[in-house]
């Protein structure tokens, strides 16, 4: 039996059906969605090229999806698969990173940081490690260096 959520979900991707469009091109996407997570994980272990794949309406890919719906688990795989462009823009000119505006996730709003900018985060990483045991004192010193 559907829930409500299912119900109005599948009238939703209706589109899909009415405009011609083959919906096996779109699984991963509908999956998300659906917040369907297993049935996703399947997808992208079975055609991976789907993870890029875009909703031909609005641009969404799986990742800005997963985001939004706060699938943590969902973001977290797709996020860190090889295969994943982080920077593609939605219709709006969205990336993925720029859905974090809809989360207060502090996994979901990492891994996506990571995979949208993993030199700055490494960088960030480092600098943290090299602060640690350090003091307030020590970190915000305002000193001059010595010559």
């Amino acid at each position: 039996m559907k829930t409500n959520l299912q119900e109005k979900m599948a009238r939703t991707l209706g589109y899909f059906d009415d405009s011609g469009i083959d919906r096996k091109l779109y699984r991963l996407i509908i999956a998300a969605y659906n917040d369907d997570t297993d049935k996703a994980l399947a997808l992208i272990e079975e055609d991976p090229d789907q993870i890029n794949r875009q909703d031909p309406h609005s641009g969404l890919t799986a990742l800005h999806i997963a985001i939004f719906r706060q699938n943590e688990e969902l973001v977290t795989v797709l996020a860190q698969h090889p295969k994943t462009d982080a920077r593609l823009k939605d219709a709006f000119g969205r990336r993925p990173v720029d859905m974090l505006d809809y989360t207060q996730n502090q996994e979901i709003f990492e891994v996506v940081m990571d995979a949208t900018y993993p030199e700055s985060m490494q960088e960030l990483e480092a600098i943290r490690r090299e602060d640690e045991g350090k003091t307030k004192a020590d970190v915000l010193s305002f000193k001059p260096k010595p010559r």
